[in-house]
């Protein structure tokens, strides 16, 4: 039962691919015939107006300059904010990284010490059992 259910699902979306596609791909070639007749008409207007296509071409020219300026302008301010949110973003973080190593640098001490006493211990162990070793092999 369970392998069926696979090719139904993948039916299933086929079926849905197919279905959305049948009603996109209408309204796109319909776009496309309006794009394409809006741009001969326009062409045909600009070739037979000179003065229109002087005016057309003139501003297309003119506002390159300003709309170039105004794209730099947003690039930079948006390079900016995404600068200063990533400072801060820099510093939150760095700051709850400084709260967890403070808290990490006591249960590091705590480990520490309790190696510590426990090698102490350990050693002092050691060295008894050394010590009774060679007291009994001289005994």
């Amino acid at each position: 039962m369970a392998n069926q259910s696979k090719p139904q699902a993948a039916g299933g979306i086929s079926a849905l691919v197919q279905s959305a596609s049948g009603r996109v791909l209408p309204l796109i070639s319909t776009a496309q015939s309006y794009a394409i007749a809006t741009l001969s008409t326009s062409k045909a207007i600009l070739d037979r107006y000179p003065p229109l296509k002087a005016f057309v071409y003139t501003l297309g020219g003119a506002a390159a300059v300003p709309l170039a300026v105004f794209t730099g302008y947003g690039a930079a301010t948006g390079a900016v904010v995404l600068g200063v949110a990533g400072t801060a973003v820099t510093f939150v973080q760095g700051g709850f990284l400084a709260f967890g190593g403070f808290i990490l640098f006591w249960f590091l001490a705590g480990a520490f010490v309790l190696a510590s006493i426990l090698t102490f211990w350990f050693t002092l162990a050691y060295f008894a059992f050394q010590v009774a070793k060679r007291l009994e092999g001289t005994a």
